[in-house]
């Protein structure tokens, strides 16, 4: 069997997503780390259909749109390896005819090999020192010409003792140094979003995925419409979602910063549009006949559940309508999660209606 390490299978596994997903689907590239919108949509209605769960859109870009190192979970894996035909993740590995290979594991018996090897070398030259002395001494010794005092040799002890804590202790402060670079010397920043169209702060909950070279992408969220990190870099690059909002990417430089930063999300008209008349308690029949206009008749419609027995349900076009047109107070939680808009009609939307502390 070949040996492969956790890039390496990655990449074998993601190639047997795009050709599994290609039978019944097209993208416009055949990398699906070049996936984005529409075609990361696709793939998690697929992955739906095929194996009854799916990945949200922010493990996506985590593991397929980032430099991410390291191999998923195994449920995920298993989750994976089913939607491309196979039982499981062992059965994959079986059929592709690899055999995963640890390289971390192979690495740290070599580190541990060299520093067994540096550590030998000056004992031996320690020894070969100290009978060389002890030679030395007893052919003097023997001639009765020299006699070495016992405090010379509790001298030499001393000082070699010393030079061992002095270079034990410089080693531990370039830690201690090292790690206040990393931990403490960054700069905090502060970013708030605000509505382009009326220049106020969004008030809705805004999450924000923020890049890093070398580092798993960090992850944010905030309902209050600002967010603090810390950073090292110049240049930060963020993806900003809202419910009500166009999603948008950001090349912040640093170097500009003015605290707080203010950046400016376009509302999506058709998303406030279903917002209102999906919660608004005014004029029923005008509501009805709004919604009716604004949603495709064939369009995907998500209702999505707290718990966990039963996460989500799909709803037509008609189901929907009638359960935010009924008046019940439940309507005051309604929340928008997502949707998406062609051609003028909503072709798909998502939605969850929050319960209440008391009805639990």
């Amino acid at each position: 069997m070949s040996k492969f390490t956790d890039i390496e299978i990655f990449e074998v596994l993601k190639k047997s997503i795009v050709d599994r997903f290609f039978e019944e689907n097209s993208a416009q590239s055949a990398n699906i780390s070049d996936w984005k919108g529409q075609e990361i949509t696709s793939f998690q209605e697929d992955l739906f259909n095929k194996t009854k769960s799916t990945v949200s859109e922010k493990w996506f870009y985590t593991y397929f749109k980032s430099d991410f190192k390291k191999l998923p979970r195994i449920d995920m894996l298993n989750l994976l390896a089913q939607y491309c035909g196979y039982r499981n993740w062992a059965h994959f590995l079986n059929v592709k005819n690899i055999e995963y290979f640890d390289i971390t594991k192979s690495e740290a018996k070599l580190n541990e090999v060299d520093l067994i090897e540096k550590e030998e070398t000056p004992l031996l030259k320690i020894e070969d020192n100290k009978d060389k002395e002890s030679q030395e001494l007893t052919s003097e010794q023997r001639n009765g010409s020299v006699t070495v005092p016992i405090e010379e040799k509790s001298k030499k002890i001393k000082l070699r003792t010393i030079s061992i804590i002095v270079s034990i202790s410089i080693f531990f402060i370039g830690i201690v140094a090292a790690s206040y670079f990393l931990f403490f010397a960054q700069k905090e920043y502060e970013f708030c979003f605000v509505d382009s169209d009326r220049q106020t702060p969004i008030k809705n909950s805004v999450e924000v995925t923020i890049f890093r070279d070398g580092f798993t992408p960090l992850y944010l969220s905030t309902k209050t419409g600002c967010i603090k990190f810390k950073s090292q870099k110049n240049i930060v690059k963020m993806f900003v979602s809202s419910p009500y909002y166009k999603q948008d990417t950001f090349k912040v430089n640093l170097h500009q910063y003015n605290q707080p930063e203010k950046l400016l999300l376009d509302p999506d008209d058709y998303k406030v549009m279903l917002y209102y008349y999906s919660n608004s308690a005014k004029d029923l029949k005008q509501r009805i006949s709004k919604l009716n206009q604004m949603i495709a008749d064939n369009a995907l419609i998500y209702q999505v559940y707290d718990n966990d027995f039963f996460g989500v349900e799909i709803l037509s076009k008609q189901q929907y309508i009638n359960l935010v047109t009924i008046p019940t107070t439940s309507l005051k939680n309604f929340s928008l999660i997502e949707s998406e808009t062609k051609n003028g009609k909503i072709v798909k939307l998502k939605f969850k209606i929050q319960q209440d502390e008391n009805d639990k």
